[in-house]
């Protein structure tokens, strides 16, 4: 009850504002479970007001999202287990979200289209769900790291209509859901891989977003390639190769960076450095996957001493091979959907093939002295692959 009563007090804001926080002062003397959620809502209602007198703004509209996904979208979903708490959780959240900026728009957010209307909603219900499921301090993750994600992406940007948006919708959840009926990810990584969907093809087109999904059905199609024996030489992905949000994250972040990018500025230098991120990910996948099941000797990329398969560093020639293989693919399924040219066909190839070995340096390197993790490792190595690709692009 006091944690609906802290959704309710989103129904105040038209007309107390930043006096909110006075029942939300109430609420957190009154019931001990829900002190953090109140200081952190109440936290975000004053920087809302703080920001007013500066160049930045923190719509009020956005904070109301963040009061009702940690209360009725959480109670919503408390009564499903996985992947579909998340989606009860989702639907609860972008339903009300809408409503909630609809009854809180002021003069400024009254203009506010639909299709935006429900963009931020949704973005609000999705990075709730998230970090409701993958965060241990879900009061305040949740309502901030939501509110966060919202106005991160709250300026103004052509959205597409109402219909093809709702379509656009449903071809990210499906893919989702098939991607966890094949045991190809667990609910945390289908949720950042929708999240990663519609915010790629908003910002880019769906073209680009093929890319990225050619990346997640080769990686997941190549971890189970000779799985036993990888298993019986006990390098086999964990739990059977279904991924997680954070090798979601780390492989998918960069190109992400680099969709938006090109939907803000529109620049051909994000196009290659999008090539080169996707390559990497996808060429450096490869080569794990099919080098280790090699029949030679892996060697470290540093000395080039023989070390056993699956040291971090260690090449074969057949990872070598398979890291080009992948490389070359995103390059040619670029030309192919008409995304770039032959120069973005070298610079996915380039990219790609440079990106598995940075990768690779980082593994002999850093990873191996503990100061970077695997997921670290990709997107640093993704970060390079960026680089090679933008650097081509600055040479033609």
């Amino acid at each position: 009850m006091a944690r609906i009563g802290v959704g309710l007090t989103v129904l105040l804001f038209p007309y107390a504002g930043v006096y909110t926080v006075l029942a939300l002062a109430a609420l957190f003397l009154l019931e001990r479970k829900i002190r953090i959620l109140s200081a952190s809502l109440a936290f975000l209602l004053l920087l809302s007001f703080g920001l007013k007198s500066t160049n930045l703004e923190l719509p009020l509209y956005l904070v109301a999202v963040s009061f009702v996904a940690p209360t009725f979208g959480a109670l919503a979903s408390e009564r499903f287990q996985d992947l579909r708490k998340s989606l009860v959780y989702l639907a609860t959240t972008t339903i009300l979200g809408y409503l909630a900026i609809l009854w809180t728009a002021t003069t400024a957010a009254a203009s506010l289209e639909p299709e935006r209307i429900l963009f931020l909603a949704t973005l609000g219900g999705l990075s709730g769900a998230f970090l409701h499921t993958a965060s241990t301090e879900r009061d305040f993750a949740v309502p901030f790291g939501s509110c966060m994600v919202m106005w991160l992406f709250s300026f103004d940007y052509p959205l597409p209509e109402l219909e093809h948006m709702a379509g656009i919708y449903v071809f990210a959840i499906v893919l989702g859901l098939a991607a966890y009926r094949m045991k190809a990810a667990d609910a945390e990584a289908v949720l950042s891989e929708v999240i990663i969907c519609l915010l790629v093809i908003f910002f880019a087109g769906i073209f680009w977003f093929l890319l990225l999904l050619s990346f997640y059905l080769l990686g997941s199609g190549f971890t189970r390639y000779k799985y036993a024996k990888k298993q019986k030489l006990r390098i086999a992905q964990s739990r059977g190769g279904v991924r997680g949000y954070k090798n979601v994250f780390s492989n998918s972040l960069v190109p992400l960076a680099m969709a938006v990018l090109y939907g803000v500025y529109g620049s051909d230098l994000f196009v290659f450095a999008f090539l080169g991120s996707v390559a990497t990910a996808t060429g450096d996948t490869l080569a794990s996957e099919i080098g280790e099941t090699a029949r030679s000797i892996p060697r470290m990329i540093t000395t080039f001493r023989p070390v056993e398969a699956g040291v971090d560093g260690g090449v074969t020639l057949l990872g070598e091979a398979a890291s080009v293989f992948g490389s070359l693919f995103t390059g040619i399924l670029a030309v192919a959907t008409g995304m770039a040219g032959y120069e973005g066909l070298a610079a996915a190839l380039l990219g790609g093939f440079l990106g598995t070995n940075f990768d690779s340096l980082l593994g002999a390197t850093l990873q191996s002295r503990d100061y970077l993790s695997n997921n670290g490792v990709n997107l640093f190595a993704t970060l390079f692959g960026a680089l090679v690709g933008a650097a081509l692009w600055a040479l033609v």
